[in-house]
């Protein structure tokens, strides 16, 4: 059974109440908003995830979103990954996480390089599968990202759930990105390539473990693991 009915008035108010707490505390930060809060809210009731791995969190703003749609779920946790470049923001994700007071229910890793260095440890700890849902917001190249998928398969639990962000961003387009001497420095295909969503459409929906395949708000791609 599910671990909170959202649809009831007592939880749908409190989960409601949570969520805009988090709103006033991040305010325009980037990168998720309200709405899509709500609508992953909605669907971690509907498909009861309590366990969450998130690549890329920046600010944190997502976490907190997410962390606040655990509240009320026995259990739940999240492990974000992110570089360590986050722990300069201001705010940064454990001052956000502290406001809101989900700070404990996050296991937060910083990393050099990249995320899946962290996800190799993750497996060399324990190769078994234990996350109902991961969220990639994170590096959106096809290097990174597409490595990043085979080993959070590895990680994911039989019907769990993973979901891409940007499917249509590229280094081109990116304000912050597309200036940088490294970027410049690309092929001009793999600058203008949406890189996320190359790996959505060659990697992802083609796998033959994998179904129920989605695309929301153009640039939100969501999977579940069938097998």
């Amino acid at each position: 059974g599910k671990t909170l009915d959202i649809t009831s008035p007592i939880s749908g108010k409190i989960m409601k109440a949570n969520l805009n707490k988090v709103k006033d505390v991040v305010n325009d930060l980037p990168f998720m908003s309200l709405e899509r809060a709500e609508m992953l809210a909605e669907f971690f009731v509907d498909n009861n995830i309590v366990k969450i791995l998130e690549l890329g969190f920046n600010y944190g703003v997502s976490t907190c979103y997410m962390a606040s749609s655990l509240e009320q779920v026995n259990e739940s946790s999240i492990v974000t990954i992110d570089l360590e470049s986050a722990k300069t923001r201001k705010p940064n994700i454990e001052q956000l996480l502290k406001k809101i007071g989900q700070f404990d229910k996050v296991n937060i890793y910083y990393e050099p390089t990249s995320y899946t260095w962290r996800l190799m440890k993750l497996l060399e700890e324990d190769s078994n599968p234990r996350f109902d849902f991961c969220y990639i917001d994170g590096a959106h190249s096809w290097f990174i990202d597409g490595f990043a998928f085979f080993l959070v398969d590895r990680l994911l639990k039989p019907n769990g759930w993973i979901l891409f962000d940007d499917l249509n961003w590229s280094y081109e387009k990116s304000p912050s990105l597309r200036e940088k001497d490294w970027v410049k420095a690309m092929p001009k295909e793999e600058r203008e390539a949406l890189q996320v969503k190359k790996i959505w459409d060659i990697l992802v929906k083609t796998h033959p473990q994998y179904g129920n395949f989605k695309v929301m708000y153009d640039e939100w791609g969501l999977a579940q693991k069938i097998k």
